[in-house]
């Protein structure tokens, strides 16, 4: 095994199981921060785990993601996985909060998906409507301008901005749209997290997803107090503990 992944600023952690990797994958404008707090329990259980950084994130300009394609990301997530299952190991999991949790959805929906399971944490795989981020969007962006002390400069770009945003966004929508044309395929097992405070997206997404995942045995999980980045939750612990269940479920079942 080559236990140095190639991926620039990556979080890995080697686990004393060297039969089970998990990759962990973060959301739109997010970071491997999203997942540090849930990669480190699970590390601790012995598992493998890859969280790749998505191109243009963890800047402190906002434009930077609109340097790069939804697409980029997809196909930056698909390398992980491929990686992972470069190194030989028995058990491969892919996981993904929000965006990431599409691209999981992605790779897991694909006929030739080599992993043993997978799942989703508040992710809009499957929505009744369009997404609708530009106002969480704008307000980081201009968040992160005033911290540079750019403010004044990010007012008058805001408009490029956004539509560069919006651009975005219509990538989004067609990778969803792929995605859920082949959730039929997904056969292994599937958690689903949803928390009912998400501030972001429509919690009954969930219950969409599960409808569509006709092969596949569900464990889902509806957290009522939670937020959209549940794994930073402050009020984690029961989220933390249903993942940890369901990993050893799956790869120690008896």
């Amino acid at each position: 095994m080559n236990k140095k992944p190639p991926f620039n600023k990556a979080l890995y952690l080697e686990g004393q199981d060297d039969h089970v990797a998990i990759l962990l994958l973060h959301a739109y404008t997010g970071t491997t921060r999203d997942v540090n707090l849930l990669a480190r329990q699970l590390n601790r259980q012995g598992y493998t785990i890859l969280a790749p950084l998505f191109s243009g994130h963890d800047t402190p300009d906002i434009k930077t993601i609109l340097d790069y394609s939804p697409l980029i990301w997809r196909e930056e997530a698909h390398q992980a996985y491929d990686w992972l299952v470069s190194q030989a190991y028995q058990q491969v999991l892919v996981f993904g909060l929000s965006m990431g949790g599409l691209m999981a959805t992605d790779i897991m929906a694909h006929p030739d998906y080599q992993g043993v399971a997978g799942g989703v944490f508040n992710a809009p795989v499957v929505t009744d409507r369009p997404l609708d981020l530009q106002e969480s969007f704008m307000h980081l962006g201009k968040v992160l301008a005033r911290l540079r002390h750019e403010s004044d400069q990010f007012k008058e770009d805001s408009g490029q901005i956004l539509a560069g945003h919006l651009e975005q966004m219509k990538e989004i929508e067609a990778i969803k749209e792929d995605v859920t044309s082949r959730l039929d395929q997904v056969t292994v097992p599937f958690y689903i997290a949803q928390s009912g405070a998400d501030e972001l997206i429509d919690p009954q997404d969930a219950y969409r997803l599960q409808d569509h995942l006709v092969n596949a045995r569900i464990d889902f999980h509806y957290f009522p107090e939670n937020t959209h980045t549940i794994p930073t939750n402050r009020d984690r612990q029961a989220f933390d503990q249903s993942v940890l269940n369901f990993v050893k479920q799956v790869t120690h079942p008896y």
